[in-house]
């Protein structure tokens, strides 16, 4: 799981610095992650991608405390490029012993695959505010 997001931050890095003129026409991205209920996810990371100009281009942003988030590519917080994303989000990954404890992901694993979570937006020419609602995963019984 670890390993899988450091590629997943990596490609987005790596994406942004290939992209000519990265921070330049970006417009503001953000938002808020929770739960049917309204209560927040607390921590983890969205990320998002879109294909523009013929380039993958990633975006990303850290959920804080209160469910909130900021994204961009160069920078955080520094925006997205026009364009339409699809997005995922990757709660904070737990250690073999909490597993072993029976503790479970904050959000659905559904949520952590873009042909799965079914979240998009479109960035146009002005601020863009995402509401993502999650669900938790179902217990195992």
């Amino acid at each position: 799981m670890y390993f899988r997001r450091l590629l997943v931050l990596i490609f987005l890095a790596t994406s942004c610095v290939l992209l000519t003129g990265c921070s330049s026409g970006r417009f503001p991205v953000k938002g808020k992650v929770h739960y049917a209920d309204g209560s927040p996810v607390e921590a983890g990371s969205v990320i998002a991608e879109a294909t523009i100009d013929g380039k993958l281009v990633g975006i990303q942003g850290n959920i804080e405390k209160d469910g909130t988030f900021k994204m961009g590519g160069d920078q955080p917080g520094d925006g997205a490029l026009p364009g339409s994303y699809r997005v995922i989000v990757m709660p904070v990954s737990l250690g073999d012993s909490e597993l072993a404890a029976g503790k479970t992901p904050a959000v659905d694993g559904k949520f952590s695959r873009f042909d799965s979570s079914g979240i998009t937006f479109e960035v146009k020419d002005k601020e863009v505010d995402v509401d993502i609602p999650v669900t938790k995963p179902k217990s195992k019984q």
